[in-house]
């Protein structure tokens, strides 16, 4: 069961990864400005942003697996579809598609884990080596293919993932009555969701424009994907050995500080070797927030994978909102140093939030 469930993450996040990290890439050469690159980015997000909503709450309902099964196996039409974009609106709306498949199984991944007792370190690590794949492989494949390849391959690790999901088993935790919008599950966690999207907005302001910004200090295609397959394969060793021993409260509050420390020193780096420390912080930072977070929701709410779908719902919905804030501070600057120093003072505020509820 183990072995299913942690291959289904790294083939899974593999897949997404690959698929994301060009995507600001392949949008300006099809002419779209700061605005349209913002839009295809963030139109996944909010597409992601409803499905973990409305997946999660299923799961809790109805049972994990079969939004595993399903889930997977709809990501793998979708991203199989998108290798055949011609034009920007085509890649646009195959980008709202893809976003809404993948948000129909983590929610229920995350909770079949908890149910058969799986340490949620390790459950995020190898979802983590999964990113660290997938950035590598594209970062190959851009220099040796075209960008577009990077759709192709990734739909068939996502078919290599459902067909390993068909041997999982299904767990007995049912939770009866979960209200179509969970507003008391959202109260019970507000300050960590509040916080969470905060951060996830001021990150996804700067993933947006990542591979732009690594070419402007001096980075190749090469250089675009390693510098996140670094942040990726430092969070596996971190999460698989570490994180599982912290408290998820102290986790959460030190992966929302070094978040604002990493977004602050993006500002100052001059060229992409002196980045390489930047992305090991970043991944420190990531480790200790994301790990901290499931660890908080799955041992403090009943309804698991409710929860964990909110959480979701948070990476969704900010990393739809964080696109255009960037754009809007792109387009108002043209400047990086201002992206990133506006990334920082929101990641700050997410330091704030959560502090006062927890002290």
């Amino acid at each position: 069961m183990k072995k299913s469930i942690y291959s289904i993450q790294v083939l899974s996040y593999t897949a997404i990864m690959m698929s994301i990290t060009y995507v600001p890439k392949i949008a300006q050469n099809l002419g779209a400005n700061w605005f349209e690159i913002a839009l295809v980015v963030g139109a996944y997000n909010i597409s992601y942003f409803f499905s973990s909503i409305i997946f999660g709450r299923l799961a809790d309902v109805h049972g994990r697996r079969k939004f595993i099964i399903s889930g997977l196996f709809f990501a793998t039409l979708a991203f199989f579809i998108q290798f055949f974009y011609v034009d920007y609106y085509s890649l646009l709306i195959f980008r709202i598609i893809a976003g809404f498949t993948v948000g129909m199984f983590p929610a229920a991944v995350v909770s079949i884990s908890h149910d058969f007792g799986f340490k949620m370190g390790k459950l995020s690590s190898w979802g983590a080596l999964g990113w660290a794949i997938g950035s590598y492989l594209a970062g190959i494949f851009a220099m040796i293919l075209s960008l577009r390849y990077a759709f192709l391959i990734s739909s068939f690790f996502f078919l290599f993932a459902f067909l390993i999901s068909l041997r999982i088993k299904e767990s007995k935790v049912r939770v009866k009555k979960v209200p179509l919008f969970p507003v008391d599950v959202f109260k019970r966690n507000a300050s960590l969701y509040i916080a969470y999207f905060l951060r996830h907005t001021a990150a996804t302001m700067i993933w947006t424009f990542w591979v732009l910004f690594i070419e402007k200090i001096g980075g190749d295609y090469f250089w675009q994907a390693a510098t996140m397959g670094i942040n990726s394969t430092t969070q596996f060793f971190v999460m698989y050995f570490y994180t599982d021993m912290g408290k998820a409260k102290s986790l959460i509050l030190y992966g929302l500080i070094f978040s604002s420390i990493t977004f602050l020193s993006y500002a100052f780096v001059p060229n992409v070797w002196l980045i390489i420390p930047v992305q090991i912080l970043l991944a420190l930072s990531w480790s200790f927030l994301y790990v901290g977070s499931l660890k908080f929701l799955t041992e403090k709410n009943p309804e698991k994978a409710t929860a964990t779908g909110l959480l979701n719902s948070m990476i969704g919905i900010s990393a739809a909102v964080g696109p255009f804030i960037g754009g809007a501070v792109m387009f108002l600057t043209n400047s990086y140093f201002y992206l990133m120093l506006s990334s920082f003072f929101l990641s700050f505020i997410g330091i704030v939030v959560f502090s006062l509820k927890y002290k």
